[in-house]
């Protein structure tokens, strides 16, 4: 990919990027097609892998899941297509932490995230609200006309759209999980088990206000997708998911000016989530993000994955990285909260000691499934010398982005004869992606 971008210059490769279905990914499909479960839909699912299924245990459908995402994220040619997928995992998440949840997660992550990650966000929120991970996850399928459950109307308020401070109150959350009764998804007992159903016996048909929009009674479904597509088109929303996606993708204080280009945007492009991106990736941008002195920690899973892309190292398998994530804090799908996975200095930052132990251990072989020749590494740096092995190093695994000051310290290892051949070369390596400054890229 660094040689696409040298090609095509920056504007160029963000507009590749952001067409992703043009984009050859042939060794990820092969990867792709070892695994069934991924385009099972959740009755068959639930027939090969539920309770009483006579293919596996759900945990393998979780599993599956777990270990796609990250051979994606490693060896896709559709980098920042994986990066939106990511921001929208954590935007609207549904964990794994439930049997059926293991199951509907996988439908969940095809049909609402990677279907809409670049498409239009009025889309991908309803397909959210009417999935049934969604719907089990926070209790909409016990949202009734007799017992109002206020858990999805809360959340899709507070964290999908409008955000914490979006202009709501309690009545307006009470209002609008009357909007959502009778949502849900058919029984295990048929064949489009998971698939959304309107319960129309429980639906609250009287008239309902929310945030000043009247809904007449004797709607039905249609109460709770007008204030869907309400909220996912409302101004703050446009503000909030702007800013939501600029400090995931650039910076943690990105500047008013760019949010609210890419809320003009948004509004202008009915949610058109690509656009919106491409506002936040343009070039113009970095000067003013200025990453290398207020640079943004790397997330865990953006750390091991950097790691990994090392040229000259083999991925054959992935199945030894989750656990290595789970010590980092960071198993995909496993945040339990609705929340998602945070995204700030202060929960990534302080554990440190595990990011240097994985970096070791992959550039020394000892990670299963990873597999790091000296020769092949060696070769991928040009075949340096001692004098000019941490300068190759600093610019195969960083592009020359590393702090000088790092890289000299990094040299005073290599230069004072404490190792030498391969053992020099992996500490080396290891050494770099140890850096402070590695963290940040």
């Amino acid at each position: 990919l660094y040689g696409e971008a040298q090609t095509r210059g920056y504007a160029g490769w963000l507009d590749w990027q952001l067409n992703p279905d043009a984009i050859a990914d042939a060794d990820v499909d092969a990867i792709l097609a070892g695994y069934p479960t991924l385009t099972m839909s959740c009755a068959e699912l639930f027939a090969g892998y539920g309770p009483n299924g006579n293919i596996g245990q759900n945990f393998d459908v979780s599993r599956a899941l777990t270990l796609v995402r990250l051979e994606r994220a490693v060896k896709s040619n559709r980098q920042l297509y994986e990066r939106v997928v990511d921001f929208w995992a954590d935007h609207i998440n549904v964990p794994q932490n439930e049997n059926a949840l293991r199951l509907f997660r996988t439908v969940y992550d095809r049909e609402v995230i990677r279907e809409h990650a670049l498409g239009y966000f009025p889309d991908i929120l309803m397909a959210s609200a009417k999935s049934a991970a969604m719907l089990m996850y926070l209790n909409g399928n016990e949202n009734v006309a007799s017992a109002p459950n206020e858990n999805y109307a809360r959340e899709v308020m507070e964290l999908h759209t409008l955000g914490v401070d979006g202009g709501y109150n309690e009545n307006d959350i009470q209002e609008l999980a009357r909007c959502f009764t009778g949502w849900t998804y058919y029984a295990q007992n048929t064949p489009i088990f998971g698939e959304f159903r309107f319960d129309s016996s429980n639906h609250d048909y009287g008239s309902k206000v929310v945030m000043g929009q009247t809904i007449p009674s004797g709607g039905g479904v249609s109460d709770g997708e007008f204030m869907l597509d309400y909220l996912a088109l409302h101004p703050t929303t446009a503000e909030y998911v702007s800013r939501e996606l600029a400090v995931f993708l650039l910076d943690y204080d990105p500047p008013q000016a760019l949010v609210d280009e890419a809320k003009a945007v948004f509004l202008a492009t009915g949610g058109h989530m690509k656009e919106v991106v491409r506002v936040i990736m343009d070039e113009k941008w970095i000067p003013m993000v200025d990453p290398w002195n207020t640079p943004k920690l790397s997330r865990p899973m953006h750390f091991v994955c950097s790691v990994l892309r090392t040229p000259g190292l083999t991925v054959s398998a992935m199945g030894a990285v989750p656990e290595a994530l789970e010590i980092l804090g960071h198993y995909p799908f496993q945040w339990s909260s609705p929340d998602g996975f945070p995204d700030d200095l202060n929960t990534w930052g302080s554990a440190v000691l595990p990011r240097w132990e994985f970096a070791f251990a992959v550039y020394f072989g000892s990670l299963p499934g990873i597999q790091a020749p000296a020769g092949a590494l060696y070769g991928e740096l040009g075949g340096p010398n001692a004098a000019d092995l941490t300068a190759r190093i600093g610019e195969l695994l960083a592009g020359g982005n590393i702090d000088p000051n790092e890289l000299r310290v990094v040299d005073d290892f290599v230069q004072s004869g404490v190792a030498a051949g391969p053992v020099l070369l992996r500490n080396a390596l290891a050494l770099v992606a140890c850096c402070p400054s590695y963290q940040y890229l």
